[in-house]
């Protein structure tokens, strides 16, 4: 069988308070940076955008798909307030490599103060890219265990998760998602904002390898090594953990679990 290799990259964005046009320029500028490294997809984090209009006014989504267009690579827009079929959600949508719009995943659990101002998702979709499927967790989603096995189950082969994480989340943030990749034998791209004091990044790519002697199977993360602006690239070898996930499926017992 030969082997499904795609790289990824995590791109960690600084939000600029005053001025949403030059958020989305850097952004587009830091992200256009990780295409030129020839990569098939990139995610961008949660609530990447100035918010003090919700929904902001500027859209970032005619730069990302020209972008992705101009590269051909996939873009996982972060998340951030959109108003869709006139309600306000916590939105991240997804653009293929020629740079359309093939849709958008809602926050579904929605984290403190952001259930003042949105409506959640209830609905976990599996999006089709070139050759390979993703499926989306925005940042607390990924808290909980029935996401990503949904994604599992449903035959996702990446999840990016998009996210939002005080300094002082990082480390149980980072527990989480290896965690979650573990447990599904699934690979995460997980970027975060880098906005101090509060926020400083750690963005980070986790996939897995596996023992060839003991056949055990091993987080590897590939994080962003700087603070501030950045991003993390990774190769992931989807048919590495497509196998594992099939073994470890295996072993399941549902019948056990009601």
């Amino acid at each position: 069988m030969s082997r499904k290799v795609i790289r990824a990259a995590a791109v960690q964005v600084r939000p600029v308070e005053t001025s949403v046009e030059k958020t989305i320029r850097d952004a587009i500028a830091l992200a256009k940076k990780a295409a030129e490294k020839e990569v098939d997809i990139i995610c961008l984090p949660e609530h990447w955008l100035p918010e003090k209009t919700i929904p902001t006014p500027v859209s970032p989504l005619p730069g990302l798909q020209s972008l992705a267009e101009e590269y051909g690579v996939a873009i996982v827009g972060g998340a951030f307030y959109e108003r869709v079929k006139g309600q306000v959600r916590l939105s991240c949508p997804v653009i293929g490599q020629d740079g359309t719009l093939i849709g958008r995943q809602f926050k579904v659990h929605l984290f403190g103060f952001e259930r003042k101002y949105a409506k959640p998702g209830n609905s976990y979709p599996i999006f089709q890219l070139k050759g390979y499927k993703i499926g989306i967790l925005v940042c607390y989603d990924v808290d909980f265990p029935e996401p990503s096995r949904i994604y599992a189950l449903g035959g996702a082969e990446l999840v990016l998760c998009p996210s939002r994480i005080v300094k002082s989340g990082i480390e149980p943030w980072q527990q989480y998602v290896t965690v979650r990749c573990l447990e599904n034998r699934m690979p995460i791209v997980a970027p975060n904002v880098y906005a101090p004091p509060w926020f400083n990044g750690h963005s980070m790519i986790i996939s897995l390898r596996e023992d060839p002697r003991t056949k055990i199977s091993h987080p590897s993360i590939t994080s962003v090594s700087t603070l501030g602006e950045g991003f993390a690239i990774a190769e992931i070898d989807l048919s590495l953990h497509n196998r594992l996930r099939r073994e470890r499926f295996a072993d399941r017992r549902p019948e056990t679990y009601n």
